[in-house]
């Protein structure tokens, strides 16, 4: 049987739970176990009782929103400043699997990363995770100043790769962001394990 031809050139991924292996690349389990913190607690602070939403817009700065995470922790731990450190010091976790994929797709096809993400993505690409050679379009939303699910932010991906929705995948490990992704045209797919997301190319003529 002959496959089906989407004309899909170019593939988007999320950053955290699909490049990275949990939605931050921390292990939160670790770090809550080391100073005795219940569960979830971290990431309630850093992200939920923090300006993250502000900062992930480029709608506070960072120390606003470190501030805010301080702040948050301070409520609950007096070791505050201990657990931050630990929290912004933590190396990424990364998933294996889906770097491999993105090696091999490298050069044929666009790749791309739409993240919801705090400012300066482009250089945590390059300096930090030495990864920015392998993505010809990098979009993170405290840098454009909006996020998923709006829809500005993947037209505004798509644009910059010179290629219409249709003609792109994107995956995210957010069912509602692929849903959303889904909505402007792009095949969007929930992110769930590299195996699935192999499959999934392969539904849209894509060989991984």
């Amino acid at each position: 049987m002959t496959a089906i031809d989407h004309d899909v050139k170019a593939i988007f991924f999320d950053f955290g739970g699909v490049l990275l292996k949990t939605f931050d690349g921390v292990d939160h389990d670790t770090i809550e176990a080391e100073f005795g913190l219940e569960a979830k607690m971290l990431r309630k602070c850093v992200y939920r009782d923090s300006r993250y939403m502000d900062f992930q817009v480029g709608k506070c700065t960072y120390e606003e929103w470190t501030g805010s995470i301080r702040e948050a922790l301070q409520k609950i731990d007096e070791r505050a400043e201990a657990i931050m450190t630990a929290f912004m010091d933590s190396p990424r976790m990364f998933n294996d699997d889906m770097l491999e994929l993105v090696k091999r797709l490298h050069g044929r096809y666009t790749l791309g990363i739409i993240s919801n993400t705090t400012p300066g993505m482009e250089e945590r690409l390059r300096e930090r995770f030495e990864l920015i050679d392998l993505f010809d379009v990098r979009v993170g939303s405290g840098d454009l100043g909006i996020a998923k699910p709006d829809a500005g932010i993947f037209l505004h991906a798509t644009k910059l790769a010179g290629l219409a929705p249709e003609q792109s995948v994107f995956t995210d490990d957010r069912a509602d962001f692929a849903e959303a992704a889904r909505g402007v045209g792009m095949h969007g797919f929930p992110f769930t394990e590299y195996a699935r997301f192999a499959e999934d190319l392969r539904s849209v003529g894509v060989e991984a």
